[in-house]
């Protein structure tokens, strides 16, 4: 099967350091990865560059087995739909929900080209599918985090992409509303034929969904592979460099670090 992303010695170098290095790696169309590594191991920068808004200084990217350039960077981006506050947050502050939606249609930061009814109409639906229907004209950087999250699910839903990449979108979200986003995930991968990339570094949303695991440290690939064969006390003691037990639970795992022989605090 061809793969629909396909990385080879990918690196991204900012001034003296190497954000990311030597990145191999390889996706199937209708699998589901978890991207996961502390703050600073590069998944961000990993997943911004696949999505078509950060370019590698270093190595290749294939997606669909293409490479982005200056003539296809928006159509591909309209394949591939970004969901990252991290990145939106510093881009959007006053345009409205709906704007923000149909933007994705052009895979742009602002609305390109002709919008149609249906497109309107598609968005209107979208925001009330996400209870933001009363919304729509609000300003961006007025809305809740969750409100925010969910404009930009929306966003990446319209133009029906095949691979869908959410950022660590539970990242400063109440206790309901992250649940309730990750009851989005759970629906879209039964319901539909995308490939979900997922990036955290919260081990209790790794859902039973993510076949597949990329564990990034310091910008390179640590490990890769099947999800459960990665998540496990031996290898993720090695990943961390201390010891830490790791019980799979119903929903996701629970790590703890090791000391004397006995489980102490969390470690995610």
């Amino acid at each position: 099967m061809t793969p629909i992303i396909e990385a080879s010695a990918l690196s991204y170098k900012s001034g003296h350091t190497y954000l990311l290095r030597d990145i191999h790696w390889q996706v199937a169309p209708g699998e589901h990865w978890i991207i996961y590594g502390l703050n600073g191991s590069g998944k961000t920068t990993l997943l911004s560059i696949v999505a078509g808004y950060l370019r590698q200084t270093h190595g290749s990217l294939r997606l669909f087995g293409t490479a982005y350039d200056d003539d296809n960077i928006l159509e591909l981006r309209r394949r591939v739909g970004w969901v990252s506050s991290s990145f939106f947050d510093k881009h959007l502050q006053n345009e409205s929900a709906q704007n923000i939606v149909l933007s994705g249609l052009s895979g742009s930061l602002g609305i390109c080209g002709s919008i149609t009814d249906d497109d309107v109409i598609r968005t209107h639906a979208l925001l009330a599918r996400f209870g933001l229907g009363r919304k729509r004209d609000h300003p961006f950087s007025l809305l809740s985090k969750g409100e925010r999250q969910n404009v930009l699910i929306a966003r990446a839903l319209l133009a029906r992409p095949e691979i869908l990449i959410m950022d660590e979108p539970t990242t400063g979200l109440d206790l309901l509303a992250a649940e309730r986003l990750l009851d989005i995930t759970r629906t879209l991968a039964a319901e539909t034929a995308i490939t979900l990339l997922y990036v955290t570094h919260t081990a209790e949303e790794i859902l039973p969904l993510f076949s597949h695991a990329l564990l990034l440290r310091s910008g390179r690939i640590f490990a890769k592979g099947a999800t459960e064969e990665l998540f496990n006390s031996e290898t993720l003691s090695e990943f961390f460099g201390q010891p830490v037990a790791c019980q799979r639970g119903s929903v996701g795992y629970t790590l703890h670090t090791v000391k004397g022989g006995a489980t102490h605090g969390h470690q995610s």
